[in-house]
Order: C-alpha cells, then sequence, then structure tokens
C-alpha cells in the first residue's frame, strides 16, 4: 500500500511539474565564419537561423521580409534561443534619434510570427555619457512558463511609451510583458 501511494504521488509531482514547466531563452551568437555585414548566421545543433538586414528598416529572416511599421527608424537585432523548444526569438530595436522599444519575432520550424512590440527603452547613459532612451536589447531576459512567454527587464530605469504623450520612467523590475493565447500583455 506504502509503495502505491509512493508511485501515485510520483507521477502527481511529475504531471504537475510538466504542466508549469519553465524553459529559459539564451542570447544566440553568430557563425562569423558564416556571416558577413549585412547578413547573420546562428546555428544551433540543427536548427538554423539566416538575419539579413536588406536597409534601415528591412530584414530577411530564412527568406521571409519584416519591415518595421515605421518608415524613420533604424532597426538592429538580438536572436534569443531555447533547445529544447528549438524556438528562435528575434527581437528588433527600432531607434530613431533614441529607442523607441523593439518588435519581436517567433521563429520554430522556419515558421515566422510577429508576437508584438515592447514600447520600453532602457534609460541609461549612451555613448557621450548623457541619459538617453536606449536600447532595451541588451536588459531583456525570456522565460517561457507553461503557455506563456514572459519578458523582463533586467536595469534601474526604462522609459515606457518613449517619446509618446503617455511616456513614463519606472523601476525596470516594476514592468514585464506577456505572451499568451495569441495576446502581449504589458503588466505594471
Amino acid at each position: 500500500m506504502k509503495i502505491k501511494s509512493f508511485f501515485i504521488l510520483l507521477v502527481a509531482f511529475f504531471c504537475s511539474a510538466s504542466v508549469f514547466a519553465q524553459y529559459s531563452f539564451d542570447e544566440a551568437k553568430f557563425f562569423e565564419t558564416l556571416s558577413n555585414e549585412n547578413s547573420k548566421c546562428y546555428t544551433i545543433k540543427q536548427d538554423t537561423l539566416v538575419v539579413k538586414q536588406i536597409n534601415n528598416n528591412e530584414l530577411e529572416i530564412n527568406g521571409h521580409k519584416y519591415s518595421a511599421t515605421e518608415q524613420d527608424v533604424v532597426i538592429s537585432t538580438c536572436v534569443f534561443y531555447n533547445a529544447k523548444l528549438k524556438t528562435y526569438i528575434l527581437l528588433v530595436d527600432k531607434t530613431v534619434d533614441y529607442s523607441i522599444g523593439c518588435d519581436i519575432i517567433l521563429i520554430k520550424d522556419n515558421n515566422i510570427k510577429v508576437l508584438g512590440e515592447i514600447s520600453v527603452a532602457a534609460y541609461t547613459k549612451d555613448r557621450n555619457g548623457r541619459m538617453n532612451y536606449n536600447s532595451i536589447l541588451p536588459f531583456i531576459s525570456i522565460v517561457k512558463i507553461s503557455d506563456r512567454i514572459i519578458f523582463s527587464f533586467e536595469t534601474p530605469l526604462v522609459v515606457v511609451y518613449p517619446g509618446l504623450s503617455e511616456e513614463t520612467t519606472m523601476n525596470g523590475r516594476d514592468i514585464y510583458y506577456t505572451y499568451s493565447k495569441s495576446k502581449l500583455q504589458m503588466f505594471k
């Protein structure tokens, strides 16, 4: 009887652990030998992602086109990967004179899905030592828990809605975004 109870408890533990499985995404590094000035190749195990910058606001991602919705922006990218899920997350920072946030693109099995926009900039010192609205990309952490992908920020200050009338500055740990049920939402 004790063995049967222990077995049931063990099965229940593993079932609940798999329901709330947590997966971290790590920043992927591109292979310099396969990359050039306009094109970067990310190869992890057997998954390959090629990101080619066409111009200031357009990319080609494994043959698929991406264009920033704003015409006057300059984009830069950062790629995250989770080997267990075989999934890439491409973050596209959008900059005018300052960062206005980033778009999030999920890539799995060569299927590309734009998840939405994070309207957050890091309020940090720029190259000249002055405080400015800089890219949030170096400060993002990405975790998948169950059916939610969570984007959090590891910087003391962020600007929410940079350049817009509802712009506000707050602690980076007091805001996060989740993607769940095909919807990206901000939580403060």
